[in-house]
């Protein structure tokens, strides 16, 4: 093991270890990235819950999910440098398989949200007021509830591997791989079974609604009382005409 890299401060301040800026780089890669990706699970929920959004949010989705890229690409600029650090000051840490199960996930994260935003998104936000997915194909209806499992559990099992020390070198790669593999699969079928019940009660609501203005609304096109209910009044006996 070399001694660690390090790069000088002015003054009267010691050196800081390159790591450790690294370090830094990764974590606001992180916020960025989990930050973006969790705000806009919540407004798809809301979305699915009550069947459209304000159009101007669709403007705030393109701005988060650009914030979502900048925190990937902090996060491969951070990771590679890891790579870079741990090859010349501790080789063995390249062996860890909790490292590179991260680095998978990482990996189909940044292919995922390629997908997502290149061929997905725009389509699915042409008209974020109606309820979502409405007049999209059953595939591409699939591939964006998948890709939105993937993203959510993705970010966070980037966080977990790399915020649990406790897995370093004590769980074997494909444990980890089938962990995530497993929670992605789960979350899938829970946001397409989510989907699912919530437009048939945003269906259901709006029939409600409709049922319930229509006769006010018959009233309201129509002042003239139904000629069924006018009653003819002939000559009064006595007066004459």
């Amino acid at each position: 093991m070399t001694a660690p890299l390090t790069l000088p401060l002015p003054g009267f301040l010691p050196p800081v270890r390159v790591l450790t800026l690294l370090v830094g780089v990764h974590l606001i890669g992180l916020c960025f990235g989990l930050g973006g990706a969790t705000m806009l699970d919540f407004w798809i929920l809301r979305w699915m819950r009550w069947g459209g959004l304000p159009p101007e949010i669709g403007r705030i989705f393109l701005f988060v999910s650009k914030v979502c890229t900048v925190g990937i690409g902090l996060l491969w600029l951070s990771g590679l440098g890891f790579l870079a650090i741990y090859a010349a000051e501790a080789p063995e840490k390249l062996q860890n398989p909790k490292l590179w199960a991260k680095i998978t996930v990482v990996v189909v994260l940044t292919l995922n949200g390629l997908v997502i935003h290149g061929a997905i998104l725009p389509g699915i936000l042409r008209d974020i007021g109606r309820p979502m997915l409405d007049g999209i194909s059953g595939k591409r209806t699939g591939v964006f509830l998948v890709s939105g499992a993937v993203s959510g559990v993705s970010w966070y099992a980037a966080f977990a591997l790399g915020l649990m020390r406790e897995l370093n070198g004590t769980v074997s790669y494909g444990v980890l791989i089938g962990l995530w593999l497993a929670a992605v699969a789960a979350a899938s079928v829970g946001a397409y079974t989510l989907w699912l019940h919530l437009r048939e009660w945003s269906a259901l609501r709006r029939g409600e609604s409709g049922r319930g203005a229509a006769p006010d609304l018959g009233r309201r096109r129509s002042g003239r009382i139904p000629a069924s209910q006018i009653v003819r009044v002939g000559p009064v006996a006595g007066v004459g005409v």
